[in-house]
């Protein structure tokens, strides 16, 4: 009776073990299916993206989908990889795959999204950084637009550069930077021609050898600096005074090449000549026998000894002895 008790009740144990043990393993049981295209965006795509996991534990499904299979195309660009290639990524992944009724397709076609920027919206953003760049009069013209390009998806912002600054006898390239989602993601080159404008001096006569420039002399006339030679003149006050080296013809944009220093001092002047002698300084009267520029060396007689020295020029009125 008792044998035939335990023997029972041993059946009964390894009825419900069974039965137990298929609800267990029926609950922890997952199905992943995986269609065969999916479009993405990042910098790399884990089995989360692809595909749809089905079960109730949810801590596993979670793990599932953070397995990385791959880095993503680039915008708006696609790759296939093989329903084998993807379960060898899984597996190297050394997550628990068992349990698992996989859905895979024989190949998986993956593209990567992507907004568009066109090379007319380029040029737009890299014009009205220039114009805030440049004062005066200008014309601004695109010399050249770059293709469309694409982005992941994302807040575009723009980021402008000058490499080689702003040229107006050249063209002028502006460094685009794209980025998106505050990420750097690609540079673009713009290329403009910029003509500026500006009032230059130029002799309204002929000017002979060692004249000096005054305001009859001088008109100021509107030219595209880009086409000048450098050294032109935008003020008259700069100039007033000065003399020319040669003679130069009606028309022609003054430029500082063609002009000496101003005169200060005239053959023939008074002048206080300065000497410096151990420390001590002397001065003396004298006649200048020279015309003299700031700077420049002439001969000056003293006139108490009539003794001939050479000295530099400090202002109107004073020459430094040369001794």
């Amino acid at each position: 009776m008792k044998t035939n008790l335990y023997r029972l009740i041993m059946v009964f144990l390894c009825v419900a073990g069974i039965f137990f043990t298929g609800q267990s393993v029926q609950a922890q049981e997952l199905t992943v299916g995986i269609s065969q295209e999916a479009t993405i965006t990042g910098q790399y795509f884990t089995l989360g993206d692809i595909a749809s996991i089905n079960g109730d534990d949810r801590e596993r499904i979670d793990g599932l989908r953070q397995i990385r299979l791959g880095h993503t195309p680039q915008p708006g660009q696609s790759y296939v990889i093989t329903g084998d290639i993807l379960m060898a990524r899984m597996r190297a992944a050394k997550v628990d795959l068992s349990g698992i009724t996989w859905q895979l397709p024989p190949q998986l076609k993956v593209t990567a999204l992507a907004q568009s920027i066109s090379g007319q919206q380029l040029v737009k953003q890299a014009e009205h950084y220039l114009k805030s760049s440049v004062t005066g009069e200008v014309m601004i013209t695109s010399a050249w637009q770059p293709q469309d390009i694409l982005v992941p998806p994302g807040e575009i912002a723009f980021n402008m550069t000058l490499p080689y600054g702003i040229r107006y006898n050249a063209p002028t390239n502006i460094s685009v930077g794209v980025q998106v989602a505050g990420r750097p993601v690609t540079t673009a080159i713009v290329r403009f021609d910029i003509k500026k404008y500006q009032q230059v001096a130029i002799a309204n006569r002929a000017l002979n050898a060692n004249e000096p420039i005054t305001a009859d002399n001088i008109i100021f006339e509107r030219r595209d600096i880009g086409r000048l030679v450098p050294g032109y003149f935008t003020e008259l006050d700069k100039i007033l005074g000065l003399t020319v080296k040669r003679q130069l013809a009606p028309g022609i944009v003054i430029t500082e090449s063609m002009l000496g220093q101003t005169v200060l001092i005239r053959r023939g002047q008074p002048v206080t000549i300065t000497a410096n002698n151990g420390g001590i300084e002397v001065m003396v009267s004298g006649i200048a026998l020279q015309d003299g520029s700031k700077g420049e060396f002439i001969r000056v007689k003293n006139s108490n000894s009539q003794k001939v020295i050479s000295g530099q020029v400090i202002d109107n009125t004073t020459v430094q002895a040369n001794i």
